[in-house]
């Protein structure tokens, strides 16, 4: 049998996780962008952390009370997601320190 639990990102639209909302928001008030723009990241915020805690407990907790079987396919699922999404942002983060872009092949522009 394979398991697919949705991961927090993929039961919320638009996503942003709440690290990067807070640094919108404080992106926006740095450029004078307005509270107004501000504000709406900041309530992004809030509605991701509520987001997240009712997929744990609604889709994750409602999946394990129906089938206990499968906790340690849900804790593998959660922990590589941890890791490949902490991979994922140091590759990132050292490509961007260094100058470069951190796609594998460079986005060709239409002439």
């Amino acid at each position: 049998m394979t398991l697919t639990v949705p991961r927090p990102a993929e039961a919320r639209a638009p996503a942003l996780p709440p690290p990067a909302a807070s640094w919108h928001a404080a992106a926006l008030r740095r450029c004078g962008a307005g509270e107004a723009a501000a504000r709406y990241y900041d309530e992004r915020v809030e509605a991701d952390a509520v987001h997240e805690q009712l997929v744990r407990r609604e889709v994750v907790g409602g999946l394990l009370a129906e089938e206990p079987g499968l906790a340690a396919e849900v804790a593998f699922g959660a922990e590589a997601t941890v890791f490949l999404e902490d991979a994922l942002a140091a590759s990132v983060t050292r490509a961007w320190r260094s100058g470069a872009g951190a796609l594998r092949h460079p986005v060709e522009e239409e002439a």
